[in-house]
């Protein structure tokens, strides 16, 4: 019987994680040495609306297109003369900002923008805009070519494993509850099960992670096992995930890169409220994860960006929301970067098909943290070359 290695890694994910935990251990992102750099993607997941999010509250058209959901003047948090504020609900990110630690990048988005969840996840997670099929992550790509030690990266959340970390050789743990990570069963009898070398080399993989597995599962659960700090973030499921990712920076796991996902930024009706709501849950987590990486030494090492599907159109619907659109703000956070605005807000009188203009590249933004923080070549894992930015 011959196994195709894709075939065998994708069923391994599909697995709950103490089951395929054999399977998702393989090398570290740029080597496990303690003081590297780390990143950390936060996925708004539905589509977030940006002109809600870094508001242009002083422009005119904003309050005309959006008569029943614009942020009045007087609520929304000022950041900086002459520039959009910040919606109401993300006032715990001021923290960051005054510490020169908040960057905000403007009119982010792709040429002929799919408006397809499905679509434009891929697109962001591959950095592939090609209508062909899409096998790999951008992390993971950069994973494949780098990757040494015993753990490339973590993703803590209970769905599937996004594909931003999928790679051809790489396999990433995608955990629910990493408080609760642990390997069940007998090292030797999981790596025996797959000793078979006539089974292709995709096995032999298999078998080796498997002793990897055990030995690092119990490193993440003692790390855990305290809640030191835990009383200084919010009571909700983001939070406890950076709080957990906080924790594992400062014991020295050797994973570079960490993601997490808040859901429910669909909102077509209604929202005002849902909106209000998410942004809180993603502003105060935020917040607390800086305070916290500041205190113990480890801002500078530790980048955060957030990153949604596509913005939301301009004008608000019949319903009180917001419809599919393109273009909208990303949002970075670290000690070791250039605080502040990144880019010209889009225009809201220019716009293409009822959605704002896109000015930079979602993959300008990805080459600038592979060469500047990752230190990797970023041509041969986007396809071609994108000129960085400036807030690294």
């Amino acid at each position: 019987m011959t196994i195709d290695r894709r075939s065998l890694l994708k069923g391994a994910l599909a697995l709950p994680a103490a089951a395929a935990l054999p399977s998702l251990f393989a090398r570290a992102l740029l080597g496990a040495e303690p003081g590297g750099r780390i990143l950390v993607l936060v996925q708004l997941d539905g589509g977030n609306d940006g002109l809600n999010t870094v508001v242009p509250v002083d422009d005119d058209g904003y309050h005309r297109a959006r008569p029943g959901l614009a942020i009045a003047r007087d609520q929304v948090v000022r950041l900086a003369d002459g520039h959009p504020g910040l919606h109401p609900s993300l006032a715990a990110l001021r923290g960051a900002w005054d510490d020169a630690a908040l960057g905000v990048v403007q009119g982010v988005g792709y040429p002929d923008a799919s408006r397809s969840h499905f679509t434009s996840t891929d697109v962001w997670h591959t950095a592939r805009t090609e209508p062909q099929p899409r096998w790999t992550g951008w992390v993971g790509r950069a994973l494949d070519r780098t990757a040494r030690g015993d753990v490339p990266a973590l993703y803590l959340d209970p769905g599937p494993l996004s594909l931003a970390l999928v790679g051809e050789r790489i396999v990433v743990p995608s955990v629910a509850d990493a408080g609760r990570f642990r390997v069940r069963g007998d090292p030797n009898l999981l790596g025996g099960l797959v000793e078979r070398p006539r089974e292709g080399d995709a096995l032999e993989y298999i078998r080796r992670s498997a002793r990897q597995a055990y030995r690092v599962a119990a490193r993440i659960e003692s790390v855990l096992s305290g809640d030191t700090g835990r009383d200084r973030y919010p009571a909700t499921d983001l939070a406890l995930r950076l709080w957990q990712i906080a924790r594992m920076a400062q014991a020295g796991l050797p994973a570079r890169v960490y993601a997490v996902r808040l859901t429910g930024f669909d909102t077509h009706a209604r929202q005002a409220p849902a909106h209000a709501a998410l942004l809180k849950t993603l502003g105060d987590a935020l917040g607390a994860f800086h305070a916290d990486l500041k205190k113990n030494g480890l801002a500078e090492r530790v980048l955060t960006m957030t990153y949604s599907e596509f913005g939301r159109r301009v004008r608000e619907n019949r319903s009180l929301g917001t419809d599919h659109g393109a273009a909208a703000p990303m949002l970075l956070m670290s000690g070791g970067l250039r605080g502040g605005f990144h880019g010209e807000h889009p225009s809201l009188t220019d716009l293409e098909d009822g959605d704002l203009r896109h000015k930079i590249d979602f993959r300008q933004v990805y080459a600038t943290i592979l060469e500047r923080w990752l230190e990797v070549e970023s041509q041969p894992i986007l396809g071609q070359a994108y000129r960085p930015l400036g807030f690294l």
